[in-house]
């Protein structure tokens, strides 16, 4: 097995275990308390990882980091809100949308051209998430998930995509652990200003729930990072489809749900709509660390 392949399984892994957590723990703590500590531990393991690299922390664009940190932030948010509210299976799969949302952007944005696969990817997303939700203006029935945390998810996956869009434009200047611990910095300040007041202080079982948070999907983040700079891009989006796998495991073992016929062809859409955008980048050589500081005259 590729090592890039190696830490991608890993670092997905981390990530559905970790899902698993910030289930169990927000059924009896505010979301956002639960996203403070995935942050305080990021914080604390980014920083250690810079230490002795000579690497500034903070980076040298600042502003632009800012704009990451935020929509770091905010889709962070969603996403566990997200987790907390929908089976872990329908709630992973909606988040998926964010590769499609990317291309979107980047046609917009970045001017990069949509095409084919593009168009394709974007019709099978739409009709993926239409699938999945299940809405009442096309099944005449009540919509057997809550339209509220459904919305929240897809926002989440919207955010995610314009993360996305800023660390490409910092990709040529900062180091990865800099654009990593904007969005940490931004929670640690913010989650307490918007619902401080809502905290709980946390029992023995929950304290090592909000740890297995923060450990399991800092590291599944560091792991994917890692993966993404060795591998291309096809490879690389179909291992991050395990966790679509491993949130309908463990969303069965730990609740009981299993997801129907509708819901598994929902997510073969939206998985099929994303691996053709990856696949747009199979020829291309896969990208590598950015060195800091940059060679005299990179930008």
């Amino acid at each position: 097995m590729a090592p890039g392949i190696r830490y991608m399984l890993a670092g997905t892994v981390c990530f559905g275990i970790g899902t698993l957590f910030v289930k169990m723990a927000g059924q009896t703590l505010p979301t956002l308390e639960v996203l403070f500590s995935r942050a305080a531990v990021g914080i604390a393991y980014c920083l250690i990882l810079l230490r002795g690299t000579g690497v500034p922390p903070l980076g040298r664009r600042k502003g632009l980091l800012l704009l990451r940190g935020l929509l770091g932030f905010a889709a962070l948010a969603c996403n566990f809100y997200s987790f907390i509210e929908l089976p872990l299976s329908e709630a992973t799969v909606l988040l998926f949308l964010h590769p499609i949302f990317v291309a979107v952007l980047a046609a917009a944005i970045l001017h990069e051209r949509l095409g084919l696969p593009g168009a394709f990817s974007l019709v099978a997303g739409t009709a993926g998430v239409l699938l999945v939700t299940k809405p009442a203006f096309l099944f005449g029935t009540p919509m057997p998930l809550p339209p509220l945390a459904v919305g929240v998810a897809i926002l989440g996956a919207m955010f995610s995509a314009m993360a996305i869009i800023t660390v490409r434009a910092l990709a040529q200047t900062e180091n990865p652990l800099s654009v990593i611990l904007y969005p940490p910095m931004v929670i640690g300040v913010f989650a307490p200003l918007a619902d401080g007041w809502n905290w709980v202080l946390p029992s023995g079982t929950e304290w090592l729930l909000l740890l297995g948070v923060g450990l399991t999907m800092n590291v599944g983040q560091h792991l994917m990072t890692k993966g993404y700079q060795l591998e291309h891009a096809a490879p690389a989006a179909a291992v991050g489809y395990v966790e679509v796998i491993l949130a309908v495991l463990l969303g069965w073992m730990a609740y009981g749900h299993v997801p129907d016929g509708l819901t598994i062809a929902g997510s073969a859409l939206i998985m099929s709509g994303t691996l053709t955008v990856a696949a747009r980048s199979r020829k291309a050589p896969p990208p590598h660390p950015v060195p800091y500081p940059p060679k005299h005259g990179s930008p």
